[in-house]
């Protein structure tokens, strides 16, 4: 999928690809650019490429937004229980989180000055997501070696 701001400058059409289904697509010319689709009611889900996260082996990574700004998701400290969101070395938002064995749950800080960024709570949702998934690979990661060690001996 293209993003929007790769084809602004050509005709973007919506269309409704099926008469029974309450979907519609963006398209510039052939290129699809977002999909709109309803699933009950006024509820609908929009798919859209407006930004793109590169993740570093080592953690946290680039976070690619339309405009060409590129924010840094990077731990905060050696625990990796502490991460940040930056915006050219500045952070915008902090994440502190804490995962029990069933629930994660977690602080989130916006730094000053960051509550009239009009990209806050994609920050805010994609940190999150991201921090969560990093967690959830180091579980993976520490049972995978816990088995191959048991498995072992």
């Amino acid at each position: 999928m293209r993003g929007i701001a790769e084809v602004a400058d050509q005709e973007l059409l919506w269309i409704q690809p099926a008469a029974r289904k309450r979907e519609h697509e963006l398209r510039a010319g052939d290129d699809l650019v977002a999909t709109l689709r309803f699933q009950r009611g006024t509820l609908a889900d929009a798919e859209a490429d407006i930004a793109a996260f590169y993740p570093r082996w080592t953690g946290g990574g680039s976070l690619e937004v339309a405009d060409g700004n590129a924010l840094k998701l990077a731990s905060a400290n050696f625990w990796q229980s502490e991460w940040v969101r930056l915006d050219k070395d500045q952070p915008v938002v902090r994440f502190k989180g804490r995962h029990g064995i069933v629930k994660a749950k977690g602080a989130v800080e916006v730094q000053a000055g960051a509550g009239e960024r009009p990209d806050l709570p994609l920050l805010i949702l994609l940190g999150w997501y991201l921090i969560l998934l990093h967690a959830d690979d180091a579980a993976a990661a520490t049972s995978a070696s816990s088995v191959a060690v048991i498995s072992s001996t």
